[in-house]
């Protein structure tokens, strides 16, 4: 292999322009399962068909009691909110490092999100949560960050101790588990994104997961109405005179996205494992540069989102990682990326001046009275790799551990030829 980098006049390691992860994979099988719905309904209005064949199959798969399927994971998020019957004032303790959708639909219940810092893995951290309680406090919700597991034991500890709701947020996290046991399965509700690129696609769609009865006919009734609320809901509920028209939304899914979802749910476990072998190849072969943090997960086994690295500049030999993801992106690791729109959310806009986004539930700006350091650090250091998921992606992940073997290895034993002027353009 060429040592001279791509960034510095050399060969790149990798040559070819087209995309090297593609997901979902467009298969027969795929195929199949979209012609075949697309054949018998385009449209359900109850829990029957792909969806009740889904939703059982999801909920059978956590060994939870009921599974609602909605158009995104925003709205079974929202679904999960609506669920508690939230009160305009009441605290929720959420996240200050996670994607925006874990928190932007709680504002639409009038409640305050409390942000939380994480820990060194980006998860939320236990400890900062309790330091956050207050006695308006009603829930805490967690993210699972790139698919890997949060401590759940002190977090479900502290949430039993001060009698708090604990959510789940799975969207990174499809067939994640802690200890053994499934994410989505800690809290009195947990949802998923079904989003393109989720390990469990419909190309847009999420999932609610709950074993309570009132918190389930609530998300029901918060975007759905009339056959599926009337078939669900019991009579004898102070819900069901709502039935008819819910709580106003409609927020349901479409037939033919559960059906690619249901089709890919199949494989969910091989490509968990598949994407487990190709993580260990990448921590094992980094795993000698000191710069270079690797993802740790000791009782964890991941689903494998994305596979994450921290960045050390003051062990890379004062390399900032700009140029350091430059020169990856050089050598034709066009898969590297720097994450944008995932990260610190505590200081945007909706979250800090909610009063012009949404006068009608709150008067004043939120006031941002501390720091979230290691949500900062985490953002600012970040490196994210795709995962692939089948055998015959081997060959490009060898080539991307070679190509950052490559540049790892210049910034340890030549870095004063990324910190000249010419590289540095």
């Amino acid at each position: 292999m060429n040592t001279t980098l791509a960034l510095l006049g050399g060969t790149p390691v990798i040559t070819t322009k087209e995309g090297h992860y593609t997901w979902p994979r467009i298969t027969p099988e795929l195929e199949a399962s979209v012609l075949k719905q697309l054949h018998e309904s385009l449209s359900i209005y109850d829990r029957s068909g792909i969806f009740a064949r889904f939703e059982q199959a999801f909920a059978d798969y956590h060994g939870r009691r009921y599974a609602l399927v909605e158009n995104s994971g925003t709205s079974a998020i929202y679904g999960m909110y609506e669920g508690l019957a939230l009160q305009p004032g009441d605290e929720v303790i959420v996240p200050a490092y996670t994607f925006f959708a874990t928190v932007s639909p709680l504002l639409h219940t009038g409640a305050i999100p409390i942000f939380c810092d994480c820990n060194q893995d980006g998860n939320i951290n236990p400890d900062e949560i309790v330091a956050h309680i207050t006695p308006r406090t009603k829930a805490v919700v967690v993210t699972h960050m790139w698919g890997l597991p949060c401590d759940m034991d002190a977090i479900v500890q502290i949430c039993e101790q001060h009698g708090l709701i604990l959510l789940e947020d799975c969207s990174h996290a499809h067939g994640a588990l802690y200890k053994g046991k499934k994410v989505g399965t800690f809290g009195q509700a947990a949802a998923w994104s079904l989003q393109g690129q989720k390990i469990i696609t419909g190309g847009e769609g999420g999932i609610i997961l709950t074993d309570d009865a009132t918190l389930y006919h609530r998300a029901l009734l918060q975007g759905h109405y009339n056959n599926r609320c009337k078939q669900e809901i019991p009579r004898d509920s102070d819900l069901f005179e709502f039935a008819l028209t819910g709580y106003g939304l409609k927020l349901r899914a479409h037939p033919l996205a559960i059906a690619i979802a249901l089709q890919q749910f199949g494989h969910l476990d091989e490509w968990r494992q598949q994407k487990q072998d190709y993580a260990q190849q990448f921590s094992e072969a980094l795993a000698p540069y000191p710069f270079l943090k690797m993802p740790r997960f000791s009782e964890k086994q991941p689903s494998w989102y994305a596979f994450m690295m921290q960045y050390d500049e003051d062990r890379a030999n004062d390399i900032p990682l700009d140029v350091f993801h430059r020169a990856l992106l050089a050598e034709g690791l066009t898969e590297v990326d720097r994450p944008g729109s995932t990260g610190p959310i505590y200081n945007l806009p909706l979250f800090t001046k909610p009063h012009i986004a949404l006068p009608r539930l709150y008067k004043t700006p939120f006031t941002q009275k501390e720091a979230f350091p290691c949500a900062d650090s985490f953002y600012h250091r970040a490196l994210k790799l795709p995962m692939w998921a089948f055998p015959d992606d081997q060959f490009i992940v060898h080539q991307y551990i070679q190509g950052i073997q490559k540049v790892c290895d210049v910034v340890l034993n030549c870095p004063e030829s990324l910190l000249a002027p010419a590289s540095l353009q």
